[in-house]
């Protein structure tokens, strides 16, 4: 079969696109960030699809051939470059209508268990809609439709909610949690991938919307346990954070992430987590003879690794030396020209500058730390904001041995301690690597 993957960058995206192709399939890879995309996995056909400015008439031409397409653009909520109701609903919209005049014959549209409007969330409301438009497409003879909602979806590699769970397992000595009872029936991306590949063929269900869910219950505090032990990090104490607690570092991501700071933190995970993680898996298990595997099970049979160690251990390390080191420069700069402007022209005036070069470099190098302090807290510049930090750290050290030798044996060691930000620099370079 010919099939269209949308979001195929995505964490359950690129599974089900570059599985279906191991299979046998031909398979077109689209999304928006598609040219990062290409460069992780080379080997699929990508194409540009924005949902939030496509039309109908942007699909006709993607769709030639296609005998099937599969959905898996999502966001979790409204953040810079980010638009729940344009994803959810209005793109979708578009897709739709190309895939009925372009005579697509099935469209598999993946949800999330508990996208209902009684959750709160926007993301839920908005998510329920795009189920509905799925459903009601499929009313007529032209275009078979199913929706799959997922629980938590686990596999070696982890995005949003996983990575939270990651983290949090990865935290020294105690483990937080907000409130821990919620139950969830775990599901592999590979048994995902199977449900979606069997509503692909020809003559299967057509409809329907599916849970999809693991055999196992087991509720947040023992998947934190569970993820912990499976990292080789021991046992913790697990302190359950009361929802009012919580409820500012939740409203702290949604401000992240209208910075471009993408993280599971959000407040519709929060209503989310609330509401239903578990889903019902009975109707799917019965239609298919499906018999996907238990979250223990898959835990065993995929051993951790360093880097999966790695990655627990900077959940919340790299984020925070991320927005400290932003801080510092946006501070920095604005000290310079204000309470410590003077303090700053006589450390100028001690190294030979004249006035006038005094002010230009006053002024220069201030406005260039706050613009790269800026630049570090926006998602498409954080890489090369940090070069930049690297660079002009070395810069400056460089013209303070020059001008200003005696700052290195000073008190307090002012040269001596900007060394270690060109490492911290360098380190948040290097793991820049959020899709």
């Amino acid at each position: 079969m010919k099939l269209l993957v949308a979001g195929a960058a995505g964490f359950i995206g690129s599974h089900i696109a570059t599985a279906l192709q191991a299979r046998g399939h031909e398979v077109i890879a689209a999304a928006r960030s598609w040219r990062s995309a290409r460069t992780r996995l080379p080997a699929l056909d990508w194409i540009p699809c924005d949902f939030t400015t496509d039309k109908t008439a942007d699909w006709t031409g993607r769709l030639e051939g296609v005998n099937a397409v599969i959905n898996c653009v999502g966001v979790l909520q409204n953040g810079l470059n980010e638009n729940s109701r344009a994803v959810h609903v209005d793109g979708l919209t578009e897709l739709i209508e190309a895939c009925q005049k372009t005579g697509v014959a099935r469209f598999v549209h993946i949800s999330a268990v508990g996208a209902v409007s009684a959750s709160g969330s926007t993301y839920a409301a908005d998510k329920e809609a795009g189920e509905q438009l799925v459903l009601d497409a499929g009313q007529g003879d032209a275009l078979d439709s199913v929706v799959l909602r997922p629980s938590l979806v686990v596999g070696r590699n982890s995005y949003g909610g996983t990575s939270l769970i990651r983290a949090l397992a990865g935290l020294p000595w105690i483990t937080p949690v907000v409130g821990g009872e919620q139950v969830f029936r775990p599901i592999a991306v590979d048994d995902v991938v199977d449900a979606v590949e069997q509503c692909c063929r020809p003559g299967s269900p057509a409809g329907v919307r599916w849970d999809l869910s693991g055999p196992e219950r087991i509720n947040l505090a023992d998947i934190l346990v569970a993820y912990r032990r499976w990292l080789g990090f021991g046992e913790t104490r697990l302190v359950k954070v009361p929802r009012w607690m919580a409820r500012p570092a939740f409203l702290f991501g949604d401000m992240l992430g209208w910075l471009g700071i993408k993280t599971a933190m959000r407040t519709n995970s929060l209503k989310q987590l609330d509401f239903d993680v578990e889903g019902d898996p009975q109707p799917w298990l019965e239609a298919t003879g499906a018999k996907p595997r238990g979250f223990t099970d898959f835990l065993n049979a995929s051993p951790a690794g360093a880097q999966d160690r790695w990655f627990a251990r900077l959940g919340f390390a790299r984020p925070l030396a991320r927005v400290l080191l932003a801080a510092f420069w946006l501070v920095t700069g604005i000290l310079s020209l204000t309470i410590a402007r003077s303090e700053a022209l006589f450390i100028l005036e001690r190294g030979g500058f004249s006035p006038e070069m005094q002010q230009i470099v006053l002024w220069g190098g201030s406005i260039f730390d706050m613009i790269v302090g800026a630049a570090m807290l926006l998602k498409r510049h954080v890489r090369m904001a940090a070069w930049l930090m690297a660079t002009m750290t070395i810069a400056y050290l460089t013209a303070i041995t020059i001008s200003l030798p005696g700052l290195w044996s000073g008190a307090l060691g002012p040269a001596l301690k900007s060394v270690p930000l060109i490492g911290m620099a360098l380190m948040i370079a290097a793991t820049e690597d959020e899709r």
